[in-house]
């Protein structure tokens, strides 16, 4: 595209300096072009592409301070203001064949880049199927998403493979995080044709996605029409709940499919056992599983029912304390358990029993999950320890229908809340999976979404294996790691959707803005 010389938003190179292009704004310019920013200067049959990192005001003449005492009326000359930009050559376009890096001659015009330059400056395959993105910019304690040379907003696709190097989102409540884990999750269903599963655990955050969202206002609907798209829901949608839960009058009110589960111990895996048992050693937790093994084994071979109320009666009866053992390679043993630890044990076979065994519900499969453009949420906000034994158990099979080949549906798993769900022996053996699954995503096409409110609040070893991190508005010293300038009064006034990112394959995209979820954010 080639330049308006009528445009007064532009600058004007004044020199190199330290590797930085430094530019000056032409008399007449606006404001000041903010961080993050692109320009792009044409120079015969060069294109360069700019990314700007510093801009500041400079004030030409600079009046003196006495001129205030001395009641003099201001000259024209004395309000002028300069915009002074330091940028750094993200892209050369230079369609000759020799190996001389071209010089960005002083006195060249720079201006805004169009979004084409900047998909290109940015890398970004126009074919990816990732979600789109606003490239936005915290400047002067503003959050504004930038324009382009056209005055249009400027978005950015991510690459359609980010979800499988895994992603840990983090942000204070009301931040924007859950808005946008709903907008990645409608953007997988529908790009990649694939499922979610998403664990709730907190009230209806993730319940209402079969609803178009109408909690909006006008800049909303700018941000709709400029990615060409508008609220509507999602159509495979299902909510699953504990079969105990009592349905209040909100739940009720839910227009979404709704299913009771439940869990049986023929089909258990007997790892998700651990998520009953708190407040003893990882040693002794394991004894559980090996145990249950061993009976559920027993029961097997005798043609028994097997019950969860038969299990926890093995094992309540068991005076000497002393059980025996049947481990994942089919090795018989003898465990006997501390009298704490047995205690601990038989205290949460009994809190777990509502969990077990109920005619009216259904037991959750992989294939219940692994459904084309299916989005599965299973509702825990009301029994965490329920959660950490569906999880688990669920886990375990999801991996087991990849390895098998038996499902090729990619699959998004979205954990909210994890400083919730993070707590004890329970859920830090199922977020252990998880972690196994990060380190494995890619090849087995599924992903995970970890978010917290604070990044001191994810379980250790898991931002160690994610390769995305998006920090809404949250605590400063907890972005360190991904090497933003970000000072703490920029994020302390982070708005509402707005956030500091580390973007797999994508470094050039510092700040973005999501756009708020077609689906699923609902006025009360």
């Amino acid at each position: 595209m080639k330049t308006d010389n009528n445009d007064l938003n532009q600058w004007t190179v004044w020199k190199e300096e330290g590797g930085r292009i430094k530019l000056v704004s032409k008399t007449g310019t606006s404001g000041m072009i903010p961080k993050g920013a692109y320009l792009t200067i044409e120079d015969n049959n060069c294109k360069f592409i700019l990314r700007v990192d510093e801009s500041r005001q400079s004030e030409p003449f600079e009046p003196s301070p006495l001129i205030a005492d001395m009641n003099l009326k201001a000259i024209a000359a004395d309000r002028q203001c300069k915009n002074i930009v330091s940028a750094y050559r993200v892209k050369t376009i230079d369609p000759s064949d020799d190996d001389l890096i071209k010089y960005i001659r002083p006195l060249s015009i720079a201006r805004k880049s169009t979004q084409e330059e900047i998909d290109l400056a940015m890398g970004v395959n126009p074919k990816s199927k990732g979600p789109k993105v606003f490239v936005a910019t915290i400047f002067a304690n503003e959050n504004k998403i930038l324009r382009d040379n056209n005055n249009e907003l400027v978005s950015v696709r991510l690459p359609d493979d980010f979800y499988y190097y895994q992603t840990m989102i983090c942000g204070k409540t009301g931040s924007g995080k859950t808005v946008a884990m709903k907008y990645l999750a409608q953007n997988f269903i529908e790009e990649t044709n694939g499922a979610v599963l998403a664990i709730n655990v907190k009230e209806q955050d993730f319940l209402k996605m079969n609803v178009a969202s109408n909690k909006v206002n006008d800049a909303v609907l700018k941000e709709w029409a400029s990615l060409k798209n508008n609220a509507h829901p999602l159509h495979g949608f299902t909510v699953y709940y504990p079969s105990k839960q009592e349905d209040s009058d909100s739940y009720r009110k839910l227009t979404a499919t709704k299913q009771k589960i439940t869990l049986n111990l023929r089909d258990v895996e007997p790892e998700a056992l651990l998520g009953l048992v708190r407040n003893v050693s990882d040693l002794a937790a394991d004894s559980l599983p090996d145990i249950f093994r061993y009976w559920r084994q027993m029961k097997i071979q005798r043609k028994e029912d097997i019950f969860f109320k038969d299990f926890f009666d093995y094992v309540n009866t068991e005076d000497s304390r002393c059980f025996s053992t049947l481990n994942i390679l089919n090795q018989e043993s003898t465990v006997t358990l501390f009298p704490g630890t047995y205690r601990n044990i038989v205290n949460g076979l009994r809190s777990a029993s509502k969990f077990f065994d109920d005619p009216s519900a259904v037991m959750l499969t992989a294939e219940d999950i692994l459904a084309n453009e299916k989005m599965s949420v299973v509702d825990v906000a009301s029994d965490i320890q329920f959660g950490s034994l569906i999880l688990r158990d669920l886990l375990k099979k999801l991996i087991e229908s990849k390895r098998s080949k038996s499902s090729d549906v990619p699959l998004l798993i979205i954990i909210d809340e994890v400083h919730q769900f993070y707590n004890g022996n329970d859920s830090k053996n199922a977020l252990d999976d998880l972690a196994t699954i990060c380190r494995t995503g890619r090849s087995m096409e599924i992903g995970v979404i970890f978010a917290s409110q604070n990044p001191s609040d994810m379980p250790p070893g898991i931002p160690s294996v994610v390769n995305t991190k998006i920090y809404f508005k949250t605590e400063p010293q907890g972005i360190k790691d991904i090497g933003s300038k970000i000072t703490t009064e920029e994020m302390e006034s982070m708005q509402t959707g707005f956030a500091i990112a580390s973007i797999y394959d994508l470094p050039q995209l510092k700040v973005l803005k999501f756009p708020l979820s077609f689906a699923g954010v609902v006025r009360d």
